[in-house]
């Protein structure tokens, strides 16, 4: 395998890890709005805490694209 395709399957795996951390954002915050409903709070507390961590975790993969900035002295 060639550089190229290298590329290629990465694109793809990157792709889907995008879909992943979507799907697992929306999993966690219905599930926290289920436990919410029979009044399972310190479950409801969890999901909130895992919804919480996979927003955070989109928000770092998508800023990863572009280049840190440096910082000047």
């Amino acid at each position: 395998m060639g550089q190229q395709d290298d590329d290629r399957v990465g694109g793809a795996v990157r792709t889907m890890m995008g879909y992943v951390r979507w799907i697992g954002f929306v999993a966690c915050s219905l599930a926290a709005l289920g436990y919410a409903a029979i009044g399972n709070y310190n479950m409801t507390g969890l999901m909130l805490a895992l919804a919480v961590l996979s927003w955070i975790n989109i928000r770092r993969k998508r800023n990863k694209s572009e280049p840190p900035a440096r910082r000047e002295r």
